[in-house]
């Protein structure tokens, strides 16, 4: 089986949030309600919880939100903040899944599997490392594990694409185990950049708040709000108010032998026929339910299937419907723009043609008013010249009449001048004596 590849991240070091220290006698007590204490011999006080046989831890009553820590397990269950964040998980064939207390937290302890498009995931089983997770000496049962496609890894519904433990053999030779981690203390799991590669889409990463009591986690905006306390280790006076032993823990030698082995059971002292015949009845009962279940994921697929075949027919033919309209819409765009243009054409035309008129009206005004101002220039002209006829001839007139005085003026003269000679001829003769006054 291939291996996948080993990355160590850079991140904030997963520690419990400071100022909330625990012991062991915590899980003992906020547990007890929810559950039953067992006294194991191999793992010493075990809780299974009262979920009934459909239990599975990482898979019911929660989902997967990547956080600053890596993916971490969001649980829907009032005391998950403790069986899920410390600690490991196991499968007995007698109690079914029981959870063995741990004191460090991380944000899950499961193993990683990517490929085939899909993601897998399986609790890691107690006394597993991650480092010991990533090699060949470890390999987590088929029916731990869980495989999602890609696109709904971090849905709060991905059971619905869960295909049922008996697909998992198949997948899990399709895949390799994502060997991420955090300096080998807990599996990061699939990286944001690898989701967003394999899906289109960068995944949410929310933030670790911390809450000061024990209550069940919740997501608020993009804060995941979670209980995780510093958990010291009291295992020597600690221990569960009420506690169950677990039968049959001895093999025939008196050795001490693990619950849930063939050999436990069978030959265990402690374990009489009518309990024997109570693990085989649990061990169909489980069976029977797993088949049932598969057969509901089994039609709950097909009726998907169907759902997914109806839609798509709809999604074309809403598709056609919308490419109808959408050409439609071209169409009547196309006439209008047509229109528009032939009235744009024609509002030219009728500018062009009233630009024309107005400007012949104008050039009509033009000479209208070039030829009143030539008619009345040539009536100034025309009265200049007979003013200055007018005033020629009246001037010639006066030059006449002047001439005429002048000639008058003379003439009177003239006519004045021989009277006037004799008189002066009279009075100097009397000077001059004698006949002198008759020279000629």
């Amino acid at each position: 089986m291939a291996l996948g590849w080993l990355l160590v991240f850079s991140m904030p070091a997963a520690k419990a949030q400071p100022g909330a220290t625990v012991t062991m006698q915590t899980f003992y007590d906020e547990l007890s309600p929810y559950g039953e204490w067992i006294n194991d011999p191999s793992y010493g006080y075990v809780w299974r919880p009262d979920m009934g046989g459909d239990f599975r831890p990482y898979y019911t009553g929660g989902h997967w939100a990547l956080t600053e820590y890596g993916n971490t397990w969001v649980s829907d269950y009032d005391w998950g903040w403790a069986p899920f964040h410390y600690g490991r998980w196991t499968y007995d064939d007698y109690y079914g899944w029981i959870w063995i207390p741990d004191t460090e937290w991380g944000p899950a302890w499961v193993t990683w599997r990517d490929g085939g498009g899909y993601y897998g995931w399986a609790p890691m089983g107690p006394n597993i490392s991650v480092s010991l997770s990533f090699g060949s000496g470890y390999v987590a049962p088929y029916t731990w594990w869980t495989f999602i496609p890609y696109n709904y890894v971090y849905s709060p519904t991905f059971y619905r694409h869960y295909r049922g433990p008996r697909y998992n053999q198949t997948i899990i030779n399709q895949t390799t185990i994502i060997n991420n981690s955090y300096h080998n203390r807990y599996v990061y799991g699939p990286r944001s950049s690898d989701f967003q590669r394999r899906v289109g889409r960068a995944p949410q990463v929310y933030n670790i708040t911390n809450i000061n009591r024990p209550q069940r986690t919740n997501i608020r905006g993009n804060n995941v709000n979670i209980y995780r306390p510093e958990v010291t280790s009291n295992r020597g006076t600690a221990r569960p108010q009420r506690v169950v032993n677990a039968p049959g823990n001895r093999d025939n030698g008196g050795r001490f032998v693990q619950p849930g082995s063939n050999q436990g059971q069978m030959q265990g002292r402690g374990i009489d026929r009518q309990r024997a015949q109570q693990v085989q009845q649990q061990q169909r009962s489980q069976q029977a339910i797993e088949n049932n279940r598969q057969q509901q994921w089994d039609r709950q697929r097909a009726q998907q299937v169907e759902q997914s075949r109806q839609q798509q027919l709809q999604q074309q033919q809403v598709q056609r419907q919308q490419v109808e309209q959408s050409r439609q819409q071209q169409m009547q765009q196309q006439q209008m723009q047509r229109q528009q243009m032939e009235q744009q054409r024609q509002q030219q035309m009728q500018q062009q043609q009233q630009q024309v008129q107005r400007q012949q009206m104008e050039q009509r005004q033009q000479q209208m008013q070039q030829q009143q101002m030539q008619r009345q220039q040539q009536q100034q002209q025309v009265q200049r010249q007979q003013m200055e006829q007018r005033q020629q001839q009246m001037q010639q007139q006066q030059m006449q009449r002047q001439q005429i005085q002048r000639q008058e003026i003379q003439q009177q003269r003239m006519e004045q001048r021989p009277q006037m000679q004799p008189q002066r001829m009279e009075q100097r003769a009397p000077e001059g004596g004698g006949h002198q006054g008759f020279r000629r």
